[in-house]
């Protein structure tokens, strides 16, 4: 089958499972993320240790020598209802992945999608492979294929805003097909999202500080806060961080109150107020909580959500404190 067809019909399975967007790159085109990737530490050395594994993605060729392309899928997770008790204290993309459900309608889809590309004779590497950081850059990825743009808070935006899930895949055909992202650049004078963060990880457009971010220190963090960040800054937030997101003028038509309703979510909804999962036993969260995570808090680290829940209740109730003063 000729190159250009197969790589149409890739498009046309990746539709069917589900995705919202697909777009096919040659490998070289990744090369870029490493030239990005030092300009960041150059101007925030101390984040080296954190971007450590993104080395891999600067070195693909050589570690998979036999990759000639990447397909690159965007999954819009806003067609999900987002519980209002848990709005402000998980990040979206945590609780809304297919991927944490083995037996949900998505999840088989996605599957099928890639037993669909093994049938075709391609090899490919990817999908849930090194999760949570894959085994590429793939934002950068679904950039480059034209599938959305970056905006200044640093996530990928399609049409829809910033909530899309991206899976990539390595495949040893040379394979090309591009999308065209017709989306207005960010207005140089918006600073939604650097107001949005309390900690002030987004020190600049394009510019985040991992070692400053909410998101990272409840979840790789250990739920620590480090001495130059202050407690109340991290709000209600349990696991992971939408701040930045929420607080985009590019997401506000999202409403998280309307939407299907997710695999399961409804049915841990109670256990994952930040109360429930102090009092949770640790079998409890490795089972019921750890695995909703996407991997960001490992079943041994089953305290960094206790650290984080206690954190959360301290917030609610010096903020309820001061309302009612």
């Amino acid at each position: 089958m000729p190159n250009d067809v197969l790589a149409n019909i890739i498009r046309e399975k990746a539709l069917e499972a589900g995705f919202d967007g697909c777009g096919i790159i040659p490998i070289g085109e990744l090369d870029a993320y490493g030239e990005r990737l030092q300009e960041r530490l150059a101007i925030i050395p101390d984040a080296a240790p954190v971007y450590g594994f993104s080395e891999l993605f600067c070195n693909l060729q050589s570690v998979y020598p036999w990759a000639k392309s990447v397909i690159v899928c965007t999954l819009w997770y806003g067609r999900y209802r987002f519980p209002q008790s848990l709005q402000g204290k998980y990040a979206k993309s945590f609780l809304l992945s297919i991927d944490t459900v083995p037996l949900s309608e998505g999840r088989r889809k996605k599957i099928q999608f890639e037993n669909w590309l093994h049938s075709q004779g391609l090899r490919i590497e990817g999908g849930d492979a090194n999760a949570p950081a894959k085994i590429l850059p793939l934002r950068h990825a679904a950039v480059a294929a034209g599938l959305g743009i970056f905006r200044r808070n640093n996530f990928f935006y399609g049409e829809r805003g910033s909530y899309y899930a991206i899976e990539g895949y390595l495949t040893d055909r040379e394979l090309e097909l591009r999308s065209v992202a017709n989306l207005k650049p960010c207005p140089e004078r918006c600073n939604a999202c650097q107001r949005g963060c309390k900690t002030h990880a987004l020190s600049a457009p394009y510019v985040m500080n991992p070692l400053s971010c909410v998101s990272f220190w409840t979840t790789f963090g250990g739920g620590n806060v480090p001495p130059h960040l202050e407690e109340k800054d991290f709000c209600e937030w349990i696991c992971g961080c939408d701040a930045c997101q929420d607080a985009c003028p590019y997401n506000r038509r999202q409403n998280w109150n309307l939407g299907e309703q997710f695999y399961g979510l409804d049915e841990i909804e109670e256990l994952l107020q930040p109360e429930n999962i102090i009092a949770a036993s640790d079998e409890i969260l490795c089972e019921k909580v750890v695995p909703k995570t996407e991997n960001h808090v490992a079943p041994n680290q089953v305290e960094t959500l206790r650290i984080c829940a206690r954190r959360s209740l301290r917030y609610r109730q010096s903020y309820e404190l001061v309302k009612g003063e």
